[in-house]
């Protein structure tokens, strides 16, 4: 199925840049990011990958309900693990699966509706190509030596735009 392959190639993407961090700068405050690390973006990526796994388990998805693991932030060579577990586990899931979603929109109840897991690993796909967005400024900005594809951060419907008009020029 295209998201999962999506998806592996997305935390291969991650993977690499992980690879490439020293936990200083993995946890070095950034200005551009109002003082966060690039360490709390990237769990929170995988914590989001992570509801959805064990999400699919239970047949409950709240996004909200994060553990909010600070290892994550701090760890990179233990983040990276923990991608790949995620990966390993998200290909074996069923994309027509039905599955609930729970929200917290600030509100006294917490709303719940109705998904699919395919649904859902899009949404992961999607936010988690935001986030990758985010890091690349904080890269680019504080991190040159750190080598990121063209493709980091940037949507697969974006890429197809920009090379369309790349061949109308």
């Amino acid at each position: 199925m295209p998201v999962r392959i999506a998806l592996l190639n997305l935390i291969q993407q991650i993977d690499q840049l992980l690879a490439q961090l020293s936990e200083e700068d993995y946890c070095r405050p950034i200005p551009e990011f109002d003082y966060h690390s690039l360490g709390q973006h990237f769990r929170h990526i995988l914590e989001f990958f992570q509801c959805l796994q064990q999400g699919a388990a239970a047949g409950l998805v709240d996004y909200s309900a994060r553990p909010r693991n600070a290892l994550y932030e701090s760890q990179p060579s233990l983040t990276r693990q923990a991608f790949e577990e995620v990966a390993r586990s998200l290909v074996l899931l069923d994309p027509e699966h039905p599955i609930a979603v729970c929200a917290d929109l600030g509100t006294e109840e917490q709303l719940c509706y109705g998904s699919t897991l395919g649904r859902e690993l899009v949404y992961a796909f999607e936010h988690a190509i935001h986030h990758l967005a985010i890091v690349r400024i904080g890269l680019t900005c504080r991190f040159p030596h750190v080598y990121t594809e063209y493709t980091l951060g940037v949507a697969p419907a974006t890429l197809k735009a920009r090379q369309q008009a790349a061949k109308a020029l």
